[in-house]
């Protein structure tokens, strides 16, 4: 044999036959070619998938309000704030810090107390009610968004602005809290993404953020220890409306300053009704019953996903809190028929252990850019 011929038989040095060959046949590959066949076979799947929302019961993950209980929201509160066991008393410490309570309305009649348990040397707090946008780094009444009365002197505040309202309140006292939300308001609260499929993908609908109208009729006022102190305000922005509370101490003061919310149904006091004005419920009748049948949504073509209504004039927990978790899974249409069979009789606990496992893969040309297993 020449010396040629064995040269062409003899792998090159440090290289195995097997990884010569492989080069070899890599080399035959016309560029482009591997990703062509997964485009086709991407267009060839996407053929054969629908869309499908799942809402499933269970119970709340840690990180999430529970809609069925009206508590402290321990997720729209400021970090530094330290919440009880029972989720009804926070302490802060070392600046203003804001929490709000878990569920809130965009209509009607609204009445809680907020006890001041303990204050100490330096504490202070200011006591009130205002929307998901307003700061929880600051004080209740810092921004547009949210409406407070302040211990010191007695003052209102919202949008920074302090003016001379009623009496002081310290430590001890019992501070009610009275809101009035004619209809006609809009909730201006965090929507579910809506999707469209536009040239052949799925695509994120992004409205245009609404700008809040003034509210006419709508009322906040406010008692100590039952002695009613007037309208505080009036008029103001609509939205979706949530007890908060903002507490202060300063760096030197060791203990934590704290309040305690009573969102009823029992009271200390009797709810004012400010004139012209319904009788108030308390916060805790906002709280949502979840229902015992699951529900399933199918969207074919350009279909939209939208938000639920949580009923009339009440807004639980947002996704981001809810206990109904909402995902998108890419089911085949024969497993898609299976499961739909199974839910029309089913009950939660089916749900999670039949469809859950199909929800684990979501094809990504459904999810898109923004995604849609959201919190």
């Amino acid at each position: 044999m020449s010396d040629k011929a064995r040269s062409m038989e003899t792998p090159a040095a440090g290289r195995s036959k097997k990884q010569t060959q492989s080069d070899v046949k890599g080399s035959r590959r016309r560029p482009g070619m591997g990703r062509a066949l997964a485009q086709a076979d991407e267009v060839e799947v996407k053929e054969k998938i629908n869309l499908v929302r799942l809402r499933y019961e269970s119970a709340p993950k840690d990180g999430q309000d529970d809609p069925q209980k009206v508590l402290i929201s321990k997720v729209h509160k400021a970090a530094q704030l330290q919440l009880t066991d029972d989720r009804l008393s926070v302490t802060g410490y070392k600046g203003f810090r804001t929490a709000r309570g878990s569920h809130g309305t965009h209509e009607g009649a609204l009445y809680c107390e907020v006890r001041v348990t303990r204050m100490g040397v330096s504490g202070h707090c200011r006591l009130g009610w205002c929307t998901r946008k307003a700061e929880l780094q600051a004080p209740v009444g810092y921004d547009t968004f949210g409406f407070s009365y302040r211990d010191v002197d007695g003052s209102k505040v919202s949008n920074g602005l302090r003016e001379a309202y009623g009496q002081s309140f310290r430590e001890g006292d019992v501070v009610g809290m009275y809101i009035f939300l004619p209809k006609g308001g809009r909730t201006l609260e965090p929507q579910q993404n809506e999707y469209t499929k536009y040239k052949g993908k799925w695509m994120r609908i992004e409205d245009p953020e609404p700008n809040p109208e003034p509210l006419s009729g709508s009322v906040i006022a406010f008692t100590v220890n039952g002695r009613y102190q007037g309208v505080a305000f009036r008029d103001f922005n609509e939205g979706t409306y949530y007890p908060a509370v903002s507490i202060y101490t300063m760096p030197e003061q060791t203990e934590g300053a704290t309040v305690t919310l009573n969102f009823g149904p029992n009271f200390s006091y009797t709810p004012p009704q400010p004139e012209g004005c319904p009788p108030a419920i308390p916060v805790c009748d906002l709280a949502t019953p979840l229902s015992s049948t699951p529900a399933v949504e199918v969207l074919q073509g350009g279909g939209t996903l939208g938000s639920e209504s949580q009923g009339a004039g009440v807004q639980a927990p947002a996704p981001s809190d809810d206990v109904m978790h909402e995902q998108l899974a890419v089911l085949q249409d024969a497993d898609m028929k299976d499961t739909m069979g199974g839910l029309t009789e089913g009950e939660p606990d089916a749900v999670s252990e039949s469809v859950l496992p199909e929800c684990n893969v979501v094809h990504e040309a459904a999810v898109g850019e923004g995604g849609v297993a959201s919190a």
